[in-house]
């Protein structure tokens, strides 16, 4: 089982901000991700305008780390959509 935690104001397509997923082999973040782009239609989004940052574990991912049963990937997307969900519009990041 692989974890999947989405930062910011991200969700799955159900909504959710957590999401877990079997693996039955080790594959490349790219290819879960593609495996799995119905799952997270605005992680795939963000990821193809680089507009986000992936870890497994404690270590920043590339598109070829490799991801086995256990992982969890963390998604962070950059900083205006991070700010977004830190500081309401109403606040103006005060």
């Amino acid at each position: 089982m692989v974890t999947i935690r989405l930062l910011g104001n991200m969700t799955t397509a159900s909504g959710e901000r957590v999401w877990e997923c079997e693996l039955k082999e080790p594959t490349t973040l790219r290819q879960l991700l593609l495996d799995h782009k119905e799952d997270i239609p605005e992680v795939i989004a963000m990821w193809e305008k680089e507009e986000c940052m992936f870890t497994v574990g404690v270590k920043i991912a590339a598109e070829t780390t490799r991801i086995k049963d256990g992982d969890t990937v963390k998604v962070t997307p950059h900083n205006s959509q991070l700010h977004a969900a830190d500081f309401p519009a109403w606040e103006s990041g005060r």
